[in-house]
Protein backbone atom coordinates (compact mmCIF):
# COMPACT_ATOMS: atom_id res chain seq x y z
CA UNK A 1 0.00 0.00 0.00
CA UNK A 2 1.33 3.36 -0.91
CA UNK A 3 1.59 6.04 1.98
CA UNK A 4 1.29 9.71 1.26
CA UNK A 5 3.83 11.61 2.07
CA UNK A 6 4.16 13.50 5.10
CA UNK A 7 3.06 17.31 4.68
CA UNK A 8 5.70 18.15 7.20
CA UNK A 9 8.60 17.21 5.27
CA UNK A 10 10.56 18.26 1.88
CA UNK A 11 13.29 16.57 0.39
CA UNK A 12 14.80 17.22 -3.12
CA UNK A 13 18.01 16.98 -4.61
CA UNK A 14 19.68 19.27 -7.26
CA UNK A 15 22.60 19.26 -9.65
CA UNK A 16 25.58 21.00 -8.18
CA UNK A 17 25.04 23.96 -10.36
CA UNK A 18 24.18 27.67 -9.86
CA UNK A 19 20.58 27.26 -11.65
CA UNK A 20 19.90 25.13 -9.04
CA UNK A 21 20.06 27.30 -6.23
CA UNK A 22 17.17 29.33 -7.42
CA UNK A 23 14.83 26.23 -7.71
CA UNK A 24 16.01 25.39 -4.25
CA UNK A 25 15.38 28.07 -2.55
CA UNK A 26 11.84 28.55 -4.43
CA UNK A 27 10.79 25.23 -2.94
CA UNK A 28 12.06 25.89 0.25
CA UNK A 29 10.06 29.26 0.07
CA UNK A 30 6.48 27.52 -0.52
CA UNK A 31 6.82 25.19 1.35
CA UNK A 32 7.29 27.61 4.64
CA UNK A 33 4.65 29.20 2.97
CA UNK A 34 2.61 25.85 3.20
CA UNK A 35 3.63 25.76 6.89
CA UNK A 36 1.83 29.18 7.59
CA UNK A 37 4.96 31.25 7.71
CA UNK A 38 4.09 34.46 7.20
CA UNK A 39 5.55 36.35 3.93
CA UNK A 40 8.54 38.25 5.84
CA UNK A 41 8.99 34.98 7.76
CA UNK A 42 9.05 33.49 3.95
CA UNK A 43 11.81 35.77 2.58
CA UNK A 44 14.25 36.19 5.60
CA UNK A 45 14.21 31.74 5.34
CA UNK A 46 14.40 31.79 1.33
CA UNK A 47 17.13 34.39 1.74
CA UNK A 48 19.22 31.97 4.49
CA UNK A 49 18.51 29.13 2.22
CA UNK A 50 20.19 30.79 -0.78
CA UNK A 51 23.44 31.97 1.07
CA UNK A 52 23.72 28.07 2.05
CA UNK A 53 23.34 26.83 -1.35
CA UNK A 54 25.35 28.98 -3.44
CA UNK A 55 28.11 28.10 -0.54
CA UNK A 56 27.26 24.21 -1.22
CA UNK A 57 27.45 24.81 -4.95
CA UNK A 58 30.49 27.45 -4.96
CA UNK A 59 32.68 25.49 -1.96
CA UNK A 60 31.41 21.64 -2.11
CA UNK A 61 31.50 21.01 -6.10
CA UNK A 62 31.95 18.27 -6.83
CA UNK A 63 32.10 16.49 -10.12
CA UNK A 64 28.57 15.66 -11.34
CA UNK A 65 27.87 16.35 -7.97
CA UNK A 66 24.41 17.04 -5.82
CA UNK A 67 22.98 18.88 -3.32
CA UNK A 68 20.22 17.82 -1.11
CA UNK A 69 17.70 19.80 0.39
CA UNK A 70 15.70 18.79 3.36
CA UNK A 71 12.71 20.58 5.24
CA UNK A 72 11.21 19.75 8.47
CA UNK A 73 8.30 21.29 10.21
CA UNK A 74 6.98 20.04 13.44
CA UNK A 75 4.07 22.84 13.98
CA UNK A 76 6.51 25.69 15.55
CA UNK A 77 10.10 25.45 14.14
CA UNK A 78 11.28 24.77 10.79
CA UNK A 79 14.71 22.90 10.15
CA UNK A 80 16.74 23.06 6.44
CA UNK A 81 19.61 21.09 5.35
CA UNK A 82 21.22 21.83 2.70
CA UNK A 83 23.89 19.08 1.45
CA UNK A 84 26.87 19.15 -0.48
CA UNK A 85 29.50 16.29 -1.76
CA UNK A 86 32.12 18.39 -1.31
CA UNK A 87 35.65 18.30 0.50
CA UNK A 88 34.41 19.85 4.06
CA UNK A 89 35.95 23.14 5.71
CA UNK A 90 37.15 23.52 8.79
CA UNK A 91 34.10 25.08 11.14
CA UNK A 92 36.06 26.76 13.49
CA UNK A 93 37.69 28.93 10.77
CA UNK A 94 33.98 30.55 10.68
CA UNK A 95 33.49 34.24 11.44
CA UNK A 96 30.74 35.67 13.66
CA UNK A 97 30.20 38.25 11.79
CA UNK A 98 30.65 39.75 8.50
CA UNK A 99 34.44 41.16 7.95
CA UNK A 100 34.40 45.34 7.76
CA UNK A 101 37.26 45.05 4.93
CA UNK A 102 34.43 43.57 2.61
CA UNK A 103 35.78 39.81 2.46
CA UNK A 104 33.99 37.31 1.37
CA UNK A 105 31.61 35.83 4.18
CA UNK A 106 28.92 37.57 4.62
CA UNK A 107 26.45 34.75 3.76
CA UNK A 108 27.51 33.17 6.90
CA UNK A 109 26.43 36.42 8.22
CA UNK A 110 23.62 36.66 6.65
CA UNK A 111 22.49 32.96 7.58
CA UNK A 112 23.33 33.75 11.40
CA UNK A 113 21.24 36.91 11.40
CA UNK A 114 17.96 35.88 9.63
CA UNK A 115 17.66 32.39 10.98
CA UNK A 116 17.45 31.34 15.06
CA UNK A 117 20.38 28.70 14.81
CA UNK A 118 22.83 27.94 11.86
CA UNK A 119 24.97 24.43 12.42
CA UNK A 120 27.59 23.25 10.49
CA UNK A 121 29.05 19.36 10.10
CA UNK A 122 31.83 19.20 7.44
CA UNK A 123 33.76 16.20 6.83
CA UNK A 124 35.73 14.92 3.70
CA UNK A 125 32.32 13.72 2.39
CA UNK A 126 30.90 17.11 2.60
CA UNK A 127 29.36 19.26 4.53
CA UNK A 128 25.63 19.81 5.75
CA UNK A 129 24.44 23.05 6.89
CA UNK A 130 21.17 22.82 9.02
CA UNK A 131 19.04 25.91 9.38
CA UNK A 132 16.30 26.72 11.96
CA UNK A 133 13.84 29.36 12.54
CA UNK A 134 10.37 28.84 14.76
CA UNK A 135 7.49 30.74 13.22
CA UNK A 136 6.84 33.69 15.05
CA UNK A 137 2.80 33.93 14.60
CA UNK A 138 0.24 31.84 14.58
CA UNK A 139 -1.69 31.58 11.14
Amino acid sequence: MFAAPDPNDFSASYPSAYNSVAQARHAVADFALDCGFDLSEVCDIALAVGEACNNAVEHGHAEQGSILVRCSFDGVDLSVEIADQGHGFDTRKLGETASPRGDRGLGIFLMRTLMDRVDYESTNRGTVVRLSTRRRHRP
